[in-house]
């Protein structure tokens, strides 16, 4: 079982990222994604991820005719045996904390507490695989049930 600085290590050399969207609501995001990403540590534990990339909708729609340009930064800080995931959408200055995460008996790291936002609950596991970290998303409400796959490669 990787510790939590063995983890931001891995996470430190990771340069590109796919996934894959899969919803159950008639509302969700159906398609998959890719993208590089650029990694900073402003901080001794902490890593930032500035991602961009494509996303394809699975089914054209008039609100998703063709694929469009993404962006997302995140920030991952080890704390104690602890991961905590925020995202920057807001700037570095005002994170929204999206959980810690810690190890489990299977060897995956998983969410302390559910991330809530509005009535949507949101929990994720992360796994690594040789030179992947795979992060599997899970979105639940009551107009969402979703799972997105991101599977970020390391060099």
């Amino acid at each position: 079982m990787p510790t939590s600085q063995e983890v931001l290590s891995c996470l430190r050399r990771v340069r590109t990222l796919h996934f894959n969207a899969h919803s159950q609501a008639e509302t969700g995001w159906e398609g998959r994604g890719q993208g590089r990403v650029e990694v900073s540590a402003p901080l001794e534990n902490s890593l930032v991820f500035h991602e961009t990339g494509s996303w394809q909708p699975n089914h054209k729609s008039a609100e998703h005719p063709s694929a469009f340009a993404f962006t997302n930064i995140f920030r991952w800080t080890a704390i104690g045996q602890q991961l905590r995931l925020e995202h920057l959408r807001f700037g570095v200055d005002k994170p929204v904390l999206l959980f810690d995460m810690a190890p489990d008996e299977a060897g995956q790291w998983r969410e302390v507490d559910p991330h809530l936002c509005g009535q949507d609950v949101y929990a994720a596991s992360l796994t690594i695989e040789g030179h992947q970290i795979r992060v599997a998303w899970s979105i639940q409400g009551p107009r969402k049930q979703e799972s997105i796959v991101y599977t970020y490669q390391t060099v």
